[in-house]
């Protein structure tokens, strides 16, 4: 048997039974047991690569399931698994298999979905800002919320939206836009932002919200349907004079005229170099991206290919050619690129913290609050190592004050109880990394099945394909079958047949080995039983 094969079978049959108590022991091998839902899981997974008659195959599956099991034996009775190479690649593919497990998939539905609904929609609104730190001190934080709600009371007495941002916002663009932002839609502003915008009624006044920049007040002037995204080039002549407008009609004429190509033309004198060196094309875009009169007169060219009339900007003079529009496609459609966005948005940090409150309640968490409120009192800076009590216990694991103070070193710009709220949150997330295996049966099932052919990979490559590449065992083998196998024909005219089939041989002789190093049992009863059960399936 091609040895590749047995691996590819067998890479996944080392599933972890999570009621092993309610299992029957199928063998034994030197009285470790086996159970028979293990072996029923894998046959039941692979039986579509099995041709023969269902009582044959299941008795042959099952002579490879114990050979298989014998191999893994004997890596792990050889300390394979101690290895630090072995420990490295195992932790490597570890941290990246518990990704997912790391996410509330009911959450990045709900926020899938939800950019989704909004992303049909364009929102145009004003706001007022007033900055305040992430991590501000409670007498900062009632200061700007108060300040924000008399420029509130101010818009509900019927003062002007602009007005009243020039008084008291913040941005620094306020003075010349007068808080006005425009339109947007989802997945353009922070989420805070965002949903404030599409959760206030048109002509209304939010209630003040707050997001990684400070306070915010907003203004809902007005919603459309989304128009999409939309790719275009261009051709741009600066300043407004009538000497330039003179000469972007001439250019438009050209182009009208067929004179020149698109392309060509905005090569040789388009002044917005960035974009001319490409023919003109500009990145695809949708709203917010560009300036409104901009993006307005991109969005009126119908087909492919149009050219628009020069179009006045505040940059100057431009001539818009519709490359192609991308509307909104369909949510099965757009589903995978969305969940890639919001995996990458800050929003994602609602998945995690949903995570994190499962966990809080799964685990049993004790914090010890005279060693935080000792580290308040004392000077632990210049000998940190040195402050050595249990601040915190998660399930069995004691985490010591001096990593909680080597954290809280890192993150010297929050105060000492927050800084302990993240650390144990982060603690939290990696003890349930540590130990998720024994918690989740389907990460066991994909964690072990690597696990264990990570672990055979090199005693395999010991007993069966470094041998198979040494040229005078290949010959002796080749001189002793070729007679019966390989008759007429030399060794180099076929020299990749004789390889595969010494390592077969060679595997056959591994695995006759075992079964005299290690004794192994049946429970006969069990057996039949099982074969039995297979054959109905």
């Amino acid at each position: 048997m091609n040895y590749k094969f047995l691996l590819a079978t067998f890479l996944f049959i080392s599933i972890q039974s999570f009621s092993q108590e309610k299992n029957k022991v199928l063998f034994t091998i030197d009285n470790e047991p086996y159970y028979s839902q293990e072996f029923i899981k894998v046959y039941n997974k692979n039986k579509t690569l099995l041709t023969a008659e269902k009582t044959q195959s299941a008795e042959s599956y099952l002579k490879l399931f114990v050979d298989y099991k014998l191999k893994v034996k004997q890596a792990k009775d050889l300390k394979l698994d101690t290895a630090q190479s072995f420990k490295k690649e195992l932790k490597a593919y570890k941290n990246k298999l518990v990704l997912p497990y790391l996410k509330d998939e009911s959450v990045t539905n709900k926020l899938v979905s939800e950019a989704y609904e909004r992303l049909k929609t364009e929102v145009s609104v004003s706001h007022i800002l007033i900055f305040l730190e992430p991590n501000a001190p409670p007498k900062d934080t009632l200061e700007a919320y108060n300040k924000l709600l008399e420029a509130k009371q101010l818009l509900e007495k019927g003062a002007k939206f602009e007005e009243v941002a020039k008084k008291y916002s913040q941005d620094p663009s306020v003075q010349s836009n007068g808080g006005m932002i425009g339109y947007f839609t989802a997945l353009q502003m922070v989420y805070p932002f965002e949903t404030a915008a599409y959760n206030t009624p048109v002509d209304s006044v939010s209630k003040p919200f707050r997001t990684k920049y400070g306070y915010h007040i907003l203004k809902v002037h007005g919603r459309r349907p989304s128009k999409g995204e939309i790719e275009v080039a261009h051709i741009m002549l600066r300043g407004d004079s009538l000497k330039v407008k003179k000469k972007m009609d001439s250019l438009y004429q050209l182009l009208v005229d067929k004179k020149f190509d698109f392309g060509h033309l905005a090569a040789k004198v388009s002044e917005d170099r960035a974009s001319a060196v490409n023919g003109g094309k500009l990145g695809r875009f949708g709203v917010g991206r560009m300036i409104e009169s901009f993006y307005d007169a991109a969005f009126s060219l119908n087909e492919e290919g149009e050219i628009s009339k020069p179009v006045k900007t505040k940059y100057g003079w431009h001539i818009i050619k519709l490359i192609k529009k991308y509307p909104l496609k369909s949510f099965s459609e757009e589903r995978n690129r969305l969940t890639k966005k919001i995996e990458k948005d800050p929003r994602s940090n609602l998945i995690g913290a949903s995570v994190i409150n499962k966990l809080l309640r799964q685990y049993n968490i004790v914090e010890n609050k005279s060693a935080l409120e000792q580290l308040k009192n004392v000077n632990w800076n210049a000998n940190p190592s040195e402050f050595k009590q249990v601040i915190l216990t998660i399930e069995n694991k004691k985490i010591l004050q001096s990593k909680f103070l080597t954290y809280f070193r890192r993150v010297r710009n929050k105060d000492i109880e927050t800084a302990f709220k993240d650390f144990k949150m982060k603690e939290l997330l990696v003890y349930y990394k540590e130990h998720i295996e024994n918690s989740n049966a389907d990460f066991a099932a994909t964690y072990n099945e690597f696990k264990d052919g990570l672990l055979l990979f090199d005693l395999l490559e010991k007993k069966v394909w470094n041998k198979s590449k040494d040229s005078a065992g290949l010959a002796a083998y080749f001189n002793k079958n070729k007679q019966k196998k390989y008759k007429h024909k030399k060794l180099e005219e076929i020299k990749g047949l004789v390889i595969s089939d010494y390592q077969d041989y060679l595997e056959k002789e591994w695995i006759a080995q075992l079964h005299v190093m290690y004794e192994v049992k049946f429970n006969k009863r069990e057996k039949k039983k099982v074969i039995r059960q297979l054959k109905r399936n």
